[in-house]
């Protein structure tokens, strides 16, 4: 169903008359302001989503919409972002880009936005809501950043070795399916690897850093430490570091926006998803649902694994695109 357009920042007949302007009213008008859509990511002011930004700037710009971003100030506050979900609907946006912080908690608030007719784009991570005109999914190829992790893994270990892993959620299905395919293709591709440690996610750096030092601490035959988030991955790398032993153990990552390491050989390696493309192809999909509808409701891009050898590349730098201002 297409909706209308709502004409806003029309100034009423009382309100001219309280400036002292009534004359003047049936000169002045209504103007039509540009359709508002609510980009709202895990959180801001990371290279991850603020590139996720730029996707969806770049498209709207072009097709006449304004972009209302906003989101929590730490990417474990779920309530944040179903105030900040809540708030952006009661503003009337024509539109909802949303990166859930969690699954569950946000399937209700996105499913009364549908309710009102406004059209919602999940990126990400799958809510679990039927796929339908006005609800899309842009994701990740999660099982393809696990396999790729994996081979990783089995190139540096030359095949044999102990595995410790971070940073399991359960509460996005988009890391569930990470540690699953990323064990899955240990075991029948590497059989000689083996995950000797397991922990789940937690909510900052800090906290993902002081499990890295206790594993470090009680497990000497650790080879390699495999992190399944930006949190885990800087607190293992910290811990690494703060207890010199970057180069006896290695540390392959995902969604990391720390990439220097990975030149001076901190961090072997990194599964990025390319939240740019994610951002433009939310974008491209809410438009043409303004426009008369789409069929297409489901859309699935590859990560890309980046190592020392392809972190200058072209492919690599259009992840790190923060220049959302620009046309």
């Amino acid at each position: 169903m297409q909706r209308s357009r709502q004409w806003r920042g029309c100034r009423s007949a009382g309100r001219i008359k309280s400036l002292g302007l009534a004359a003047l009213a049936p000169l002045l008008g209504c103007h039509q302001a540009p359709p508002t859509i609510a980009a709202i990511p895990r959180t801001c002011g990371t290279l991850l989503w603020e590139a996720e930004h730029t996707g969806v700037e770049r498209v709207a710009s072009a097709d006449g919409y304004t972009v209302y971003w906003n989101a929590p100030m730490r990417e474990d506050d779920v309530q944040a972002q179903i105030g900040v979900l809540t708030g952006a609907i009661s503003r009337g946006v024509e539109g909802v880009i949303i990166t859930p912080v969690e699954a569950l908690p946000l399937r209700t608030p996105v499913y009364r936005a549908l309710e009102r007719g406004i059209p919602v784009v999940v990126v990400g991570t799958d809510l679990g809501l039927t796929k339908d005109r006005q609800l899309a999914y842009v994701l990740n190829d999660e099982s393809r950043g696990g396999q790729m992790a994996a081979r990783r893994l089995g190139e540096i270990l030359h095949g044999q070795g102990t595995v410790a892993v971070m940073g399991i959620s359960n509460q996005l299905t988009s890391t569930a399916e990470r540690v699953r395919s990323l064990e899955t293709t240990l075991a029948a591709e590497f059989p000689r690897i083996h995950v000797v440690f397991r922990s789940l996610a937690l909510p900052n750096v800090s906290q993902e850093q002081q499990v890295a030092e206790r594993l470090l601490a009680q497990n000497a035959q650790i080879d390699a430490i495999v992190a399944l988030s930006e949190a885990s991955t800087r607190g293992a790398y910290y811990a690494l570091t703060g207890l010199d032993k970057t180069s006896a153990i290695h540390l392959v990552g995902f969604d990391q926006d720390l990439l220097a390491p990975l030149r001076t050989g901190g961090i072997d390696a990194i599964v990025m998803q390319n939240t740019y493309r994610m951002g433009r192809e939310a974008m491209t999909l809410m438009a043409k649902e303004l426009h008369g509808g789409t069929e297409q409701t489901h859309i699935q891009l590859q990560p890309l694994l980046v190592t020392r050898a392809n972190m200058d590349s072209a492919a690599v730098r259009e992840t790190l695109d923060l220049s959302w201002f620009s046309k």
